[in-house]
């Protein structure tokens, strides 16, 4: 699988591999990725940011609906 590069990315712009991966820049400026778990089934979706009481900064499920719900969420609240 190829790595993601973020360098190039703009706010609001989002990449995505063959595995159903995805790596964005937020409106905000910050990256958020979506990985699939590797020792376990199942996603992370994190962004590179300080949570917030009503964010989360890091959510793992096993549900590649609710990991892609969770990327479009933290894309727009950071």
């Amino acid at each position: 699988m190829a790595e993601f590069s973020a360098a190039t990315l703009q706010p609001g712009q989002t990449e995505s591999n063959d595995q159903g991966e995805r790596i964005g820049k937020s409106a905000g400026g910050r990256l958020v990725q979506m990985r699939r778990r590797r020792a376990e089934r199942g996603f992370v979706v994190t962004v590179d940011a300080e949570p917030r009481p009503d964010v989360p900064a890091e959510v793992v499920t096993h549900e590649w609906a609710a990991a892609n719900k969770a990327f479009d969420r933290l894309m727009r609240e950071y």
